[in-house]
């Protein structure tokens, strides 16, 4: 079995074989869809396109969930960081239905999520932490969950593939062709597929110029070790709820099932090339992830010794306002862009892989706050 990626740290999710010991099926050379990134955008619209009778072939550089879909900390949330819009105001509940149809076993829990920030007074919904020495109260709950992300990507890979999707890992797309026809080139063949979609989400700068401005980063969490039935009650998350900070200093967690907490804080920013060479164990990132565990050590005397099992990084991107790329390249009408998730991207990005499929199927018009044209134009404004 061939190795994930290491460098950013390994997080503690199992990773089931995509493949059984037979070779993956050849990509023929004129697909109706190549898909560039298998993360949960690009499986998604792989199995959606796949489920409708099309023939998609989707390229991943690594291996399935290298990125951030398989190094989130799986919180579920409703619509974008920016707040529900048009087309993707009922993710939660359409993942829900994806994973219940193909009964894919990946914890998907739906109790809701809370939002959490720190105010100066001491409020009716608290929690019992001191967060550097601030207050935390529960301002709301909101539509949302968790679920396992690596669990949740081979599920929705191995229906794709049910449907007639080929996955190709190790395949690294090394040039992509706007004109005079459309083509990219992989493993050393060209390919001419009718659509191409962009679904690299951190990398997609990288990957096809004249995109929107993303801003890269990455992310960080540490898992803990299982913390008994008495040790949640005392932090206040014995009702399995999920949380993220609605204000600054940042910080988001959730339970497992077998007992261990998730906590996730900063970011360090970055060119793609250089993120993708970042050595979490070094530099920045180190400090990053030594904090990250500091800080949930203060936030609650029985944390203060817990020892953690796991402490990674993953990609996250956004853009000026939060607002996700989702719609066609200016110059190619053909090629379809989706990502800058901004932290929301596990229900979003599915719902946005289908959203593509659509747009592919039967040309529906895929949402205006997405539009390739719209962030170029807010990036030139601010």
């Amino acid at each position: 079995m061939k190795k994930p990626r290491s460098q950013w740290s390994i997080a503690p999710w199992k990773r089931p074989t995509l493949f059984d010991d037979e070779p993956a099926p050849v990509a023929p050379a004129v697909p109706d869809v190549a898909i560039i990134g298998g993360g949960l955008t690009g499986l998604s619209a792989a199995y959606h396109l796949a489920r409708s009778g099309l023939r998609p072939v989707l390229f991943e550089a690594g291996l399935i969930g290298d990125g951030a879909s398989g190094r989130t900390g799986g919180i579920v949330l409703e619509g974008t960081a920016a707040g529900i819009l048009d087309e993707v105001d009922t993710c939660v509940p359409e993942l829900m239905r994806l994973v219940d149809g193909e009964e894919i076993d990946c914890d998907l829990a739906l109790p809701g999520c809370w939002e959490i920030e720190h105010p100066k007074d001491a409020r009716a919904a608290m929690l019992p932490w001191s967060d550097d020495g601030r207050l935390v109260s529960i301002e709301r709950t909101v539509a949302g969950g968790m679920v396992q992300p690596m669990a949740l990507l081979i599920g929705i890979a191995r229906a794709a593939m049910r449907f007639g999707a080929i996955i190709r890992e190790q395949s690294p797309v090394t040039r992509i062709n706007l004109k005079p026809e459309l083509s990219l080139e992989t493993s050393g063949s060209r390919i001419n597929p009718a659509h191409l979609v962009i679904a690299t989400n951190a990398w997609i700068n990288a990957t096809l110029p004249e995109t929107p401005l993303l801003h890269s980063s990455l992310t960080f969490a540490c898992a803990t070790e299982p913390l008994d039935a008495s040790a949640l009650t005392a932090i206040g998350l014995d009702q399995g709820m999920p949380f993220y900070t609605s204000d600054l200093p940042y910080l988001w967690g959730r339970p497992v099932r077998d007992g261990r907490m998730i906590f996730g804080a900063g970011l360090v920013y970055g060119k793609p090339g250089v993120l993708e060479r970042t050595d979490v164990a070094e530099g920045d990132s180190r400090i990053m992830l030594e904090r990250l565990e500091k800080r949930v050590r203060g936030l609650h005397p029985v944390l203060r010794e817990v020892r953690f099992e796991a402490a990674w990084a993953g990609p996250i991107a956004f853009t000026d306002d939060s607002i996700s790329v989702l719609g066609p390249h200016p110059q190619q009408h053909r090629v379809l862009v989706a990502g800058g998730y901004a932290g929301h991207g596990v229900a979003l990005s599915v719902r946005a892989g289908e959203l593509l499929a659509r747009a592919i199927e039967d040309n529906s018009p895929l949402p205006r706050w997405g539009s390739l044209a719209r962030h170029n134009r807010a990036a030139r404004s601010s």
